[in-house]
């Protein structure tokens, strides 16, 4: 059973058993309310009935003549009608069936006679509950005796039920017609969507990455929507970049291969006769072979940091001291392209962080800016202190100081276009798709990331085509001031 027919025969239980519930109740209220309504016939009964006698007796009638008149005719259609004396003895009776006996009346109809209560009930000889309604008749200071008009309880269904029977009946079955009807239409937006969901995951799972669900029905269902859809652009942009991974890494394997292949044939055949050949030849094997170790080096050093398995050998850190040996050891490639190198920074607070790794971090930021920035440009590096971004604080952050130290190192290269600039930190992404010798697999920035987020940090980078580039990165210095 499908998803809509399970909510279709949910709804129909859950309206059958309202309507069960909804009748159930009616007969409970009604009970009382028949009750009333018959008592109030039988007060009324009882009054017609003792006026007729009143002016009966105030004509001259005699007691006799009155029981005699009483007894087997009923005055009132088909009302039971009683006289009873003070001593709750019937005197006369319309149906002729309790003549001389002595009604068994509740205690509370037994309190003064019947005065005390006008209205009440009895057992009768066969042992019926019987309810009655009395009203005095003759001389208020010499009675005859009551008139009592009487009726067997109600058993069973109350005939306010058997009245209004056909009409819950109707309406009942009107509201289940509706109810599932409009049961249909809300089991159909929640399944349809959930049936688009499913086979969007059946396309994704089959390679369909660019497959997406349309975001429409109830909130939750759009919410779940959202969220795959989400997932599935992550999903796309992650095989995007591992079949670029793929592309790039086959590319700078062929190349160092190839010259190593053939290099290395060269030197076997003997085709480099002199010394200097065969030194050319050894230079280029152990050039390719190192760029061939560097790769594997940065893919190891990437699904270390990822797994969790690098541990950061943390403790403070002088920030300047770092930044100033990092630009020192790039310094003669700046002014081989006549880069002018600017540090702008004053007093800079200790961090506690991985010094290795932070130099890492600054080493590659450096290197991409002095190799895209043109001859005769300029290279920034300026740090300061800053309040950390409220969305950037954890709960544990929120709680200790916001500060951090921020650096931000900026170029006059081509700039990144916005395309690029979102993917800029993605795992094996290249700006430049012309995959030049020795420009790298695209894991530098990836792996830039992954080290400074490790130390509760984050990285940023703005960019303009044709005016430069510019990395923001940001450590916290609480812990260090701890």
């Amino acid at each position: 059973m499908n998803l809509s027919s399970r909510l279709m025969v949910s709804f129909a239980f859950i309206i059958l058993i309202t309507l069960c519930l909804s009748f159930s109740t009616l007969v409970l209220v009604s009970r009382p309310i028949q009750n009333r309504i018959n008592r109030v016939q039988l007060v009324n009964q009882s009054r017609l009935a003792a006026r007729q006698v009143d002016i009966f007796l105030n004509r001259g009638g005699s007691v006799a003549e009155l029981i005699e008149r009483i007894s087997g005719n009923s005055l009132l259609n088909e009302t039971h009608l009683l006289l009873v004396d003070g001593q709750s003895r019937v005197l006369a009776d319309t149906a002729d069936a309790w003549v001389g006996q002595v009604l068994a009346l509740d205690s509370s109809a037994r309190q003064g006679a019947i005065d005390a209560a006008r209205v009440g009930s009895f057992q009768s000889p066969a042992g019926e509950t019987i309810t009655f309604a009395a009203q005095l008749v003759g001389d208020t200071n010499n009675p005859v005796g009551y008139v009592m008009a009487v009726a067997p309880e109600p058993s069973g269904l109350p005939p306010i039920i058997s009245q209004l029977g056909l009409g819950f009946v109707v309406a009942g079955g009107i509201s289940l017609l509706v109810s599932l009807l409009i049961g249909l239409l809300i089991a159909r937006s929640i399944a349809l969507p959930l049936r688009d969901i499913s086979k969007a995951t059946t396309a994704v799972a089959a390679g369909d990455y660019a497959h997406r669900v349309p975001e429409n029905g109830p909130p939750e269902i759009r919410r779940v929507s959202t969220s795959f859809n989400t997932m599935a652009g992550r999903v796309e942009a992650a095989q995007a970049a591992m079949r670029d991974f793929v592309s790039n890494v086959s590319h700078e394997l062929k190349t160092p291969l190839t010259s190593i292949k053939g290099f290395s044939q060269a030197l076997m055949e003997g085709a480099a006769q002199d010394e200097a050949a065969r030194r050319r030849a050894a230079e280029i094997i152990h050039e390719e072979a190192s760029r061939m170790s560097r790769l594997v080096e940065d893919l190891l050093d990437l699904a270390r940091i990822e797994s969790g398995q690098i541990v950061m050998h943390k403790m403070p850190l002088d920030v300047a001291q770092i930044l100033n040996s990092t630009i020192d050891r790039l310094l003669p490639q700046a002014v081989e392209k006549q880069i002018d190198v600017v540090r702008r920074w004053d007093t800079i607070p200790p961090v506690v962080g991985d010094g290795d790794r932070l130099a890492q971090v600054f080493t590659n930021v450096l290197d991409n800016a002095v190799r895209h920035t043109p001859a005769g440009g300029q290279i920034m590096i300026a740090a300061r202190t800053v309040e950390s971004p409220s969305t950037r604080k954890t709960p544990a952050e929120s709680e200790a100081s916001t500060q951090m130290v921020q650096i931000s190192i900026r170029d006059t290269g081509p700039g990144i276009p916005p395309d690029d600039l979102a993917r800029v930190f993605e795992r094996f992404y290249q700006i430049d798709k012309s995959r030049k010798r020795g420009s790298g697999a695209g894991l530098g920035l990836a792996i830039i990331k992954e080290i400074v987020e490790a130390h509760h940090g984050y990285v940023d980078v703005q960019s303009e085509v044709g005016l430069g580039t510019t990395f923001v990165i940001a450590l916290p210095i609480a812990a260090a001031e701890a």
